[in-house]
């Protein structure tokens, strides 16, 4: 039969081979094979395991690494701020700070950082023996304490003292550490209080209602067991680690170190592990009473500022403003601050567990703001301020009395072409450092100053420009066609009552044409010039000067001045007939009562400009032609005035800064050169005239500038005004010109608060002002 036993060394002819049935024919072989497929896998892993133990165990003795990624700012500068004369006005000082690793710092040190530090001294092969990890924790801590003797030398700081500003680093990690963990354990709390309820839930369904699952049956009890296993949090009672980044950060140990110091850290690194130098910034001003009206200052910006520019940018602000940046308060600091504003780069950081860093990557580089260079040098503005400064003490010590508001005064000089602001002095003045110094005192002085040295007069002062505004009333009667500028008017002093509507302290004047009108200040002539007129070519004219209108000045809350209109119905027919003016308006309420109550002022000329309807008599007609009534100006109109006159009727855009320099390579410098537009409908030889009579102010022996403003070397052309303010108080002193007079370059406005006589107190401060452009070669003698 073919299943009898049959001894399987038999030969294959007793078996039958060949059979179908003859699975045993080789079983050594099977055997073999067999083998070979169990031992080969256990071989393989076998070599594996070698290679892992024997060549690259090292590599995982140390703990895995759990890398963690941050994005540092790369610090920037902001623009500085320069006078056309190469003077650095405003800049960023670079102070260099030394930061340290917190567990560096640390006592007693952190176990897992020791470790890790000591592992990073040993090979492979050593890291195996615990000896010898010891040994290399016991050189850590040594290189540490040498760390920090070498720090102090090098620093010139005691050791102690180095002890103590690392102790106040951890005390604040420390306090940031268990804040973090109080607060952690509050919400773990909050989280497990559901699942604690829950389960004292289900429990208690388990003794109570033991009944009802009795009834409901096995099924259902052990479906609330799956139930409440598959939809309950168990509770966890180990708890991770709590790390905070401020343990793997780097702080602030030294502010203010020598470069000296950063030099020999950066360049010998592995000398001073843990420690790195940072940089940080403060904008200082090294010249801060040279024109600080103008070139203004920074301040921090506030939460209102951030969230407003969040609102306004929700895809990211583009100058990138974080809490504690500076922003421009006033001036050229303000005005420019998108072009001066320094944007930080973006710097990605890799670090390790332990704090160190394993690579870096610049995500965003830095860019440096742009220098504004301005157009006034800083010897003429010097000068011009201490000019101006003794003749406010001067004019203050002979006149200052009890009761009676201090005295203040402004120079403006502009180009006659471009409108370049030359100079821009004030008085009295302050020092922008005084102001930055962060002491309350100060400041609250400052601030409290009567005399209000912070207060920008050239372009926020509006004053009543008195005999200065004859310039545009001539232009208004030449235009008109209706006064031949050759006809004399008879001026007997005043024009009806010898105590009302007068010349200056009633003096006559006799046959007076347009030329003499200008340079004697003649009040009569041009109060019958109004009566001719009307009041609707005066403040045609006024707004086509651009009174009652900003400049465009590049600084900011510039003033808009006032001119007074009649009302739309009273322009086509006859005007009021009442109570002639007191060459201001006849109601104190609509005229600045003060210099120094600039606020109240701004609102009633603003509130004023903007009335459909105010009152109007002869008498402002009258009063708009020698430049009272309720008409105010700033000195900066005055000065663009006088600049369209002498440019033949071209009415410039005043500008202080002149160009914005490149930041690097990739951006070239950019002029700055604002518009100016031509006075339309302006005929030929009208500013001739007014021209004319401009020069013989200073020229003719019985100019009102005769006395106080000639000089030898140059021809000066310009005007006096005596602006009177009623209530008892001193007359404004006004003289607007340009020079040289035949060949104009420099227009120019002399005011001063409460002075008296334009031509007795504003006139000798002209013409030394004059000598000044002289002496700094600005203009040329004749």
């Amino acid at each position: 039969m073919r299943n009898r036993p049959t001894p399987i060394f038999e030969s294959g002819s007793t078996r039958g081979g060949g059979s179908a049935f003859d699975v045993d024919a080789e079983p050594g072989v099977r055997l073999v094979w067999l083998f070979v497929a169990m031992v080969l896998p256990l071989l393989v892993v076998a070599g594996r395991l070698i290679h892992l133990q024997g060549f690259v165990a090292e590599g995982f003795a140390v703990e895995t690494r759990h890398e963690v990624e941050s994005v540092e700012p790369i610090p920037t500068r902001n623009g500085r701020i320069l006078a056309s004369d190469g003077t650095v006005l405003a800049f960023d000082d670079e102070r260099h700070q030394l930061l340290v690793h917190f567990r560096w710092l640390e006592e007693p040190p952190n176990e897992n950082w020791l470790r890790h530090e000591a592992l990073s001294r040993l090979s492979r092969s050593e890291r195996r023996d615990k000896a010898k990890v010891e040994q290399a924790k016991v050189e850590v801590l040594s290189r540490r304490d040498e760390l920090w003797r070498s720090l102090a030398d090098l620093t010139e700081h005691r050791s102690d003292k180095l002890a103590e500003l690392r102790g106040r680093v951890q005390q604040r990690v420390e306090r940031i550490y268990r804040l973090v963990d109080e607060r952690r354990g509050v919400h773990r709390a909050n989280e497990q209080e559901p699942a604690r309820r829950a389960s004292e839930g289900f429990e208690n369904r388990g003794t109570d209602d033991h009944s009802l699952a009795r009834r409901a049956g096995f099924v259902e009890q052990a479906w609330d067991v799956v139930r409440h296993e598959l939809t309950t949090t168990p509770t966890r009672e180990r708890r991770e680690a709590l790390r905070i980044p401020e343990q793997s950060d780097y702080h602030l140990l030294l502010d203010d170190v020598s470069l000296e110091v950063v030099a020999e850290i950066e360049t010998h690194p592995e000398q001073y592990p843990g420690i790195r130098s940072g940089v940080t910034s403060r904008r200082v001003y090294p010249l801060g009473r040279v024109a600080p009206h103008l070139v203004g200052y920074r301040g921090e910006i506030d939460a209102e500022e951030l969230k407003a520019r969040r609102e306004r940018f929700p895809n990211g602000d583009p100058l990138d403003y974080l809490p504690g940046d500076s922003i421009g308060r006033s001036g050229i600091e303000q005005s420019y601050e998108h072009a001066l504003r320094g944007v930080r780069g973006q710097r990605k950081i890799v670090r390790d567990r332990h704090g160190t860093i394993v690579r870096s990557e610049v995500v965003r580089p830095s860019k440096p703001g742009r220098d504004v260079v301005l157009n006034f040098s800083v010897p003429l503005q010097e000068r011009a301020t201490a000019l101006l400064e003794e003749t406010v003490e001067a004019d203050t010590q002979q006149n200052g009395q009890a009761g009676n508001p201090p005295h203040g005064g402004c120079i403006v000089a502009i180009d006659v072409r471009t409108g370049a602001i030359l100079a821009a002095a004030v008085a009295p003045t302050f020092d922008v450092n005084d102001f930055l110094s962060g002491s309350e005192d100060v400041q609250q002085a400052l601030n409290s100053d009567s005399r209000r040295p912070m207060f920008p007069r050239a372009t926020q002062m509006e004053l009543p420009p008195g005999s200065v505004f004859k310039a545009v009333s001539a232009v208004a009667a030449l235009q008109s066609g209706r006064i031949d500028p050759d006809r004399q008017f008879e001026c007997i002093g005043y024009l009806k009552d010898p105590n009302k509507l007068r010349c200056y302290h009633s003096q006559a004047h006799y046959g007076t044409d347009l030329k003499m009108a200008i340079a004697r200040s003649c009040n009569v002539y041009f109060f019958k010039a109004a009566q001719t007129l009307g009041p609707q070519p005066l403040v045609h004219w006024a707004d086509e000067f651009g009174f009652g209108q900003r400049t465009g000045i590049d600084l900011p809350g510039e003033r808009r001045g006032h001119v007074p209109r009649p009302p739309e119905r009273e322009q086509k027919g006859r005007t009021k007939e009442s109570s002639t003016i007191e060459l201001v308006s006849a109601s104190d309420t609509l005229r600045p009562a003060s210099p120094w109550n600039e606020g109240e002022s701004s609102r009633t000329a603003q509130s004023a400009s903007r009335a459909k309807r105010e009152p109007w008599y002869d008498g402002d007609t009258l009063g708009l032609a020698i430049g009272q009534s309720r008409l105010t100006v700033t000195p900066l109109q005055i000065a663009r005035l006088m600049a369209a006159i002498a440019n033949d009727g071209w009415l410039v855009t005043p500008h202080v800064a002149r160009e914005l320099n490149g930041s690097g390579q990739a951006e070239a410098s950019v002029t700055i050169e604002p518009e100016r537009h031509r006075l339309r409908n302006l005929s030929e030889g009208t500013l001739a005239r007014v021209r004319e009579g401009l020069e013989q102010v200073v020229a003719h022996p019985q100019g009102t500038g005769f006395k106080h403003v000639g000089l030898k070397e140059v021809a000066i052309a310009g005007k006096t005004g005596t602006a009177e303010i009623g209530g008892g108080r001193a007359d404004h002193a006004w003289f607007a010109g340009y020079v040289p007079a035949d060949r104009p370059r420099i227009a120019f406005v002399v005011v001063l608060e409460q002075a008296g006589s334009g031509g007795k107190m504003a006139g000798p401060v002209a013409k030394k002002f004059v000598q000044l452009l002289l002496d700094q070669d600005m203009i040329r003698p004749d």
